[in-house]
C-alpha cells in the first residue's frame, strides 16, 4: 500500500493547532505534516513522489502562496497522487471561483476545519 500523508500548508500557528487537532481525531492513523509555506511543501512532495497526499492548502502565505504552489506543482511532469482542498478564511468570490476552475482543487473549505467536513471527505477516500 502506498504511503498516504496529510499535508497542512498554512502559516498561522493557531489555525494549524486547531486543524491538527481535528485532523488527528478523524485520521488518527495517517501521518500529518505541517508546512508554513507552499515552497517547503512542494519540496517535500517532489522528494517523495510515490506517496499519496491529502492536502489542505491555505491561499495567503509568505514565500510561496497557495496559488503559486498550485501553478508550480502543475508544471511538474511527474503525476503525483494529490487530493487538494483549499482551506482559507477568504470570503472573496474571486478566490472561490479560481479554486473551482483549477483542476487540481477538489473543494474550497472555509477555516477552521470541522469534523463533519472531514468525515465527508473520509467517506470518499
Amino acid at each position: 500500500m502506498k504511503t498516504c500523508e496529510i499535508l497542512l500548508i498554512d502559516d498561522d500557528p493557531m489555525t494549524n493547532f486547531i486543524n491538527k487537532t481535528v485532523i488527528k481525531s478523524e485520521f488518527p492513523d495517517y501521518s500529518l505534516v505541517i508546512f508554513d509555506n507552499g515552497l517547503n511543501a512542494l519540496g517535500h512532495i517532489r522528494e517523495n513522489p510515490s506517496s499519496s497526499y491529502l492536502i489542505f492548502l491555505d491561499i495567503n502565505m509568505p514565500v510561496m502562496d497557495g496559488w503559486e504552489f498550485l501553478d508550480k506543482i502543475s508544471e511538474d511532469t511527474i503525476q503525483y497522487n494529490l487530493v487538494i482542498h483549499i482551506l482559507s478564511s477568504s470570503l472573496d468570490i474571486v478566490d472561490k471561483q479560481k479554486a473551482k476552475e483549477n483542476d487540481l482543487v477538489s473543494s474550497f473549505i472555509t477555516k477552521p476545519l470541522k469534523r463533519d467536513i472531514l468525515k465527508e471527505l473520509k467517506s470518499h477516500m
